[in-house]
């Protein structure tokens, strides 16, 4: 059994969790597949081919498969195309999901630390985060170029975990995949999955979080004491009943 009380810092997705950016990427895919003259993606569609980080979305919206690997050379012509254009947004059309200011409002007030887990680069997502004024919630963000491996390795959750001085287990992961929930069973820190996101247009309740939230102003809550989580079944419930 793993109390919930034990969790002392907070590591969120960006991209799914904290940032609605399909818009965005949906933009800079057009903007990309216009420069290379190819026909564009059905925005419809645009969301089941993300949660993997922009390489594998890059090869995914180039051939139109989702395990597609395009060539080399229109691969890394189409990469600099769609980040060019993904850049320059600076936030244009990306948005907040409803209840996450509050959630890091709440989270700060109890002086609960909290970090950004990201496959885009730290740069851009420390970009993204300012411009839609959160960055002053977290004291890391860590990007695909800070880190070993991306998700679903540990890798990630483990660097949180020196950076804050705290044992893995001392973190909960909130994020809305099943890298998400693999990387953080890995880490052997608990996880917390959002209803949303981006998960490939899977159910993310099939994907057995410790937790499913429907929206983040439920997590300052969950973090109470008399909360624990089993972490063999799954399943959440009230100490006191």
């Amino acid at each position: 059994m793993l109390s919930i009380r034990d969790v002392k810092a907070v590591v969120f997705e960006l991209d799914g969790t904290l940032v609605d950016s399909a818009a965005g990427i949906q933009v800079a895919a057009e903007e990309m597949l216009d420069d290379l003259d190819l026909p564009h993606i059905n925005a419809a569609h645009m969301s089941d081919l993300m949660g993997d980080g922009f390489q594998k979305l890059i090869h995914r919206v180039l051939t139109r498969q989702f395990d597609g690997k395009a060539p080399d050379a229109l691969f890394r012509e189409g990469s600099t195309l769609f980040l060019k254009a993904y850049q320059k947004m600076s936030g244009t059309h990306l948005k907040l999901y409803p209840g996450v200011e509050a959630c890091l409002k709440k989270l700060s007030h109890q002086n609960i630390p909290q970090v950004v887990l990201t496959s885009q680069k730290t740069s851009q997502a420390t970009k993204i985060l300012s411009s839609l004024g959160i960055r002053h919630y977290f004291q890391f963000v860590l990007g695909h170029d800070a880190l070993i491996e991306p998700k679903p390795s540990p890798a990630g959750l483990l660097e949180a975990a020196l950076l804050l001085r705290l044992n893995p287990e001392e973190l909960i992961m909130v994020g809305e995949s099943v890298n998400d929930i693999s990387a953080a069973k890995s880490a052997g820190s608990p996880v917390a999955c959002v209803s949303y996101g981006y998960n490939y247009g899977i159910d993310i309740r099939k994907g057995r979080a410790n937790f499913i939230l429907d929206s983040l102003e439920e997590l300052p809550a969950l973090l109470n004491p008399r909360m624990i989580v089993d972490r063999n079944c799954d399943l959440t419930f009230n100490a006191s009943s």
